[in-house]
């Protein structure tokens, strides 16, 4: 034991500091991106997203500062008000910038690249908290530090971004307004976290804390079961196998009823596309007789309306 501490008081005790850090970040990473059956990610477009996550953390901290000048650098409204404010806003500008690619093309989507760049976030955030506990008050503090902090990183700052992205997703099909639209679900997760850890004593925040750790594991579900849902929707469509044959035009996205004799087989069954392998050819997509034969604008700006969008892909006019 004593042999033990005398390590871990060393100049590598920083590093059980880091190898909690990344076992919690794998863990929350493959928990994400595993719900992604229909069209999954590249890999290095995720780690893009983790990286751009870790990136982050330096707008949000002169986002913080500045707002910090505004209340006086009041502890209290600096961990309720302005980091959740200005962390998520920080953090979605790079969800944003990762929908330019047309790999991101739907709410899962959204939800998952969000919650990289989230996962980015806390795994720098734990990383600067802990060396700083370590530091000021020992190994012990930091190693407990880092601990509960990444216990909970699933249902923080991952999902706190993702439930932004779902909103940016959304936006990139046509399905919401703005891609600012859910922004604020973000905020109100973070801000309702952040309070319960800043409660009036001991019993009060785990209460508190307790409360919120359910909420969000109910919110987290309940989002995946409605952007798989959708994302099935357009796999059912022939949006993916149309994506992957005509990456040159706007295949519809999950609009209009299914398209019968689809050969695409389904990730989470047996493969379907015995018929298609013994002919050897490649299957046809029937076209959608439901579709309109002539485009629609938007009344607003102009702009070339998709089948299926509800919203203006460019100034985000109701359409239908």
């Amino acid at each position: 034991m004593a042999d033990l501490l005398s390590f871990l008081n060393g100049p590598y005790g920083w590093l059980v500091i880091l190898a909690i850090i990344i076992s919690f970040t794998v863990l929350t990473i493959l928990y994400y991106t595993r719900k992604d059956k229909y069209d999954p990610e590249p890999k290095s477009r995720l780690l893009y997203a983790f990286f751009l996550g870790i990136i982050s953390i330096v707008p949000a901290i002169i986002l913080s500062l500045i707002g910090g000048i505004f209340i006086g650098f009041d502890l209290f409204l600096m961990s309720v008000l302005i980091a959740p404010v200005t962390e998520e806003i920080a953090k979605l500008y790079f969800v944003i910038y990762l929908a330019k690619s047309d790999e991101f093309d739907g709410p899962l989507d959204g939800l998952i690249y969000g919650a990289m760049v989230g996962a980015g976030f806390a795994a720098a955030e734990n990383l600067l908290y802990g060396y700083a506990a370590l530091v000021g008050e020992g190994i012990a503090s930091g190693i407990a530090l880092t601990a509960i902090r990444s216990v909970t990183q699933i249902i923080g700052h991952p999902l706190y971004t993702g439930l932004a992205g779902v909103g940016v997703g959304e936006w990139k099909v046509g399905l919401e307004a703005s891609k600012y639209g859910k922004l604020w679900r973000s905020m109100l997760f973070h801000g309702a976290w952040n309070l319960s850890a800043n409660l009036w004593s001991v019993s009060a925040i785990l209460i508190g804390l307790g409360t919120v750790i359910v909420v969000n594991i109910i919110f987290l579900r309940r989002e995946f079961h409605r952007t798989i849902a959708l994302d099935k929707l357009a796999w059912e469509r022939g949006y993916y196998d149309q994506k992957s044959r005509l990456p040159t035009q706007h295949p519809r996205w999950q609009q209009g009823p299914p398209v019968s004799g689809l050969a695409t087989p389904d990730p989470t069954g047996p493969q379907l596309a015995e018929t298609t392998a013994e002919s050897g050819t490649d299957p046809v997509i029937p076209q959608d007789e439901t579709a309109p034969s002539a485009p629609s604008f938007c009344r607003n700006c102009g702009m070339k309306r998709t089948p299926g969008d509800i919203f203006c892909r460019t100034c985000g006019t109701k359409m239908i």
